[in-house]
């Protein structure tokens, strides 16, 4: 009888192991501590994307995207499109515009929108308004006419070259066709971009909102080398509710002098 109750207890035993092995199995891995968003920053005019994992001692790991539309860098392949610049449309013949781009809004590292005015060179009495967008070196805009001819659209797409020229093809509420465009060399530039591995993080404890994390601008374009600190806040949706993002040199593992810089548009999260 005392072996059939000890084997009755083995069984139980077993039972009980397997029951909070399955369970543990279903509740997966613990999450890891992190840091993630997208932000857009003021004063100068960035952009930031990034995933920030704080694995204690194993080793951290994530990435950074960064831009500064303030700052021309050639190469990079991001492109800011502010200025003034001749924009010519052929149908038949040439028509010799002025366009100006006095705005750019960052939506991602790689990604602005723009607005600026316009006007026909032989008539300045045609005068427009311009909206559009940039991805990498694609670049779209819609023309409206305000002054005579109120009310043409003219819509463009196109490409941006290395050498600062754009061209494309475009439609018009006057169904006129084919409508090309292009912009001469050197009327844009390319702006300081990179992607970095994310080299430290560490994300305070619960309730976790803050967050330090640390990354090298790499090789093949200015400050190259130079170990970037970033400090964030968590204040809650939207970033610019509360949130709080500053930079500055690195000057130590994980940890250095940054500062602030105002959030304009994103979020960005921080959680353990």
């Amino acid at each position: 009888m005392r072996h059939h109750t000890r084997y009755i207890w083995l069984v139980l035993a077993s039972a009980l192991l397997v029951t909070l092995a399955a369970s543990a199995a279903s509740a997966g891995p613990m999450p890891v501590p992190k840091a993630t968003g997208s932000v857009g920053l003021a004063t100068p005019l960035q952009y930031a994307s990034f995933n920030a994992f704080d694995y204690g001692t194993v080793g951290d790991r994530g990435t950074v995207q960064y831009t500064n539309f303030d700052f021309p860098v050639p190469g990079t392949g991001v492109w800011d499109v502010r200025g003034t610049y001749y924009l010519d449309v052929t149908f038949g013949g040439l028509y010799r515009h002025v366009m100006t781009i006095d705005a750019i809004v960052p939506q991602s590292p790689t990604n602005t929108v723009f607005r600026g005015t316009g006007y026909y060179v032989p008539d300045p009495s045609y005068t427009w308004t311009v909206t559009g967008s940039v991805n990498g070196s694609l670049i779209s805009f819609d023309i409206l006419y305000t002054g005579a001819a109120a009310g043409y659209v003219f819509h463009a797409v196109g490409t941006i070259a290395p050498d600062g020229s754009m061209s494309g093809t475009a439609t018009d509420s006057a169904g006129q066709a084919p409508l090309t465009w292009t912009v001469p060399a050197g009327s844009v530039h390319e702006v300081f971009s990179y992607s970095a591995p994310v080299t430290c993080a560490v994300v305070s404890a619960l309730p976790a909102t803050d967050a330090t994390f640390v990354f090298t601008i790499p090789a093949g374009i200015p400050l190259a080398g130079l170990s970037v600190v970033v400090k964030v806040h968590d204040g809650g949706t939207p970033g610019t509710n509360g949130d709080t993002w500053s930079h500055g040199l690195a000057t130590s593992t994980c940890d250095g002098p940054v500062g602030l810089y105002p959030i304009t548009s994103g979020n960005l999260v921080v959680h353990n």
